[in-house]
């Protein structure tokens, strides 16, 4: 599924292109982004400049041609949410497709990817968005969706699996970052706010307690914070048990877990379920000893990669509270193997780990 998933799952336009827009940051220039740590808020922005209304030249005004070119390295990447390097190579990228706005005149595929971006990144109306950037309402919409097709359709493979050097990279990440040994991705999810869906069997299903609906955005993220799987498809009122159990990464944990991570591990909260293939915190009634205070203190450390990463600033403002999964009515405190990793690794800390051995398996999904 991956990034077309998001495309095919648009239960909620907005918010399922916001996801998109967000995904892309990582996978252009990982390394650049994993540097910066300025975060912004999920939340219409205003640039202050010395634009007026006393009749001036537009091109003092326009945003493309004056304001987007004046700003600073920081405040492009955060009104774009990537940088100015980033964006030029999505542009050319994105430039031997087919846009149907391109016959229009002074409008290039610049401006379409910047409008775009800035419609996501700020969750400005799209009035406001044609407003500043001296457009109509009805062509930013148009481009917005063009934009999101574009990107769903040449991207789709940038999100994968780590396995073999990509996988041994990412727990070395981990070890070395966080002193977690093993690790080679962390799962988190955030519920984002939709209108009521019309394209599922069951509308409803994606109503909370609130009487609002929403789906759960669950990530998967490597140790530099870039996507590995995604998945935005299952109602916000589902615990996050049951949405792991609907995805490609949940089956295969459950029916080949040695071929999806060959002797490695997921780390999450504890609203997922302990086992040798995911960690999860002890939990802690105020009696824990001191390495097993430590062990989650690093998992805590470890789940905070997918709050920075690029869309998971949702993850903070959207996140809704969940019981932890052992103490579910259907909950149990975890698989025997999964108890006894846990333990083993929280008495182990601060001894060099062992290294992880790779074994060839069969190939499957995650390994295209």
């Amino acid at each position: 599924m991956h990034v077309a998933t998001l495309a095919k799952a648009r239960t909620a336009v907005m918010a399922l292109e916001t996801c998109i827009a967000f995904l892309l940051a990582d996978e252009l220039d990982a390394d650049e982004y994993t540097n910066f740590k300025t975060k912004a808020p999920l939340k219409a922005r205003e640039i202050r400049d010395d634009e007026d209304d006393d009749g001036e030249d537009d091109h003092k005004n326009n945003y493309f041609s004056a304001t987007v070119p004046s700003l600073s390295v920081m405040d492009f990447q955060k009104y774009f949410q990537l940088t100015q390097t980033q964006v030029e190579e999505l542009v050319r990228l994105l430039s031997p497709c087919e846009w149907a706005t391109s016959k229009l005149q002074g409008w290039t595929v610049m401006h379409a990817v910047l409008a775009s971006l800035w419609t996501l990144s700020t969750l400005e109306s799209h009035s406001s968005v044609a407003a500043r950037f001296h457009t109509n309402e009805s062509l930013i919409c148009h481009q917005l969706k063009e934009f999101c097709t574009h990107v769903t359709a040449n991207f789709a493979n940038n999100i994968r699996w780590p396995k073999w050097k990509e996988a041994d990279a990412s727990v070395s990440g981990f070890s070395s970052s966080i002193g977690l040994p093993g690790a080679v991705c962390v799962v988190g999810s955030c519920v984002i706010p939709v209108e009521r869906p019309t394209d599922v069997p069951d509308p409803e299903a994606y109503r909370d307690s609130e009487k609002s609906y929403s789906v759960n955005l669950m990530a998967f993220c490597n140790h530099q914070g870039c996507f590995t799987y995604v998945t935005a498809e299952h109602p916000g009122s589902w615990h996050n048990s049951k949405v792991l159990l609907e995805t490609e990464v949940g089956r295969a944990l459950q029916e080949d877990p040695v071929n999806l991570l060959r002797g490695k591990h997921i780390i999450g909260d504890a609203t997922f379920p302990l086992s040798e293939h995911l960690l999860t915190p002890f939990p802690d009634y105020g009696t824990l000893g001191e390495k097993k205070l430590r062990y989650n203190l690093k998992v805590q450390a470890g789940l905070k990669v997918t709050n920075n990463a690029a869309c998971i600033e949702c993850m903070e403002e959207h996140s809704v509270a969940q019981e932890p999964f052992h103490e579910l009515p259907n909950g149990h405190s975890g698989s025997l193997g999964g108890i006894s990793k846990r333990q083993d690794i929280a008495a182990s800390l601060g001894r060099k780990p062992k290294r992880d051995s790779a074994k060839g398996y069969y190939r499957r999904w995650y390994e295209v």
